[in-house]
């Protein structure tokens, strides 16, 4: 579950836009590589969008599950 307590910063934010874009469904599950490379897409560097990734998903905004990722509802 999302944290409201911890809002995203611009880049988190263009992240996680990225990745919502990247995935036809919202309850549709995605590896951690796929992520990046979305990510990646939106302009910013590998290592980068690696750290954005894991930001994501200690916030609370992504979780994963046995088949992957998948974004928080």
């Amino acid at each position: 579950m999302r944290n409201p307590s911890t809002p995203l910063t611009p880049s988190q934010q263009a992240a996680l836009k990225q990745i919502t874009q990247g995935i036809d469904d919202e309850s549709e599950s995605v590896k951690q590589e796929t992520a990046v490379g979305y990510i990646v897409d939106g302009g910013f560097e590998q290592p980068e969008a690696q750290s954005l990734l894991e930001q994501l998903l200690l916030k609370g905004y992504l979780y994963e599950s046995k088949h992957g990722l998948k974004i928080t509802k």
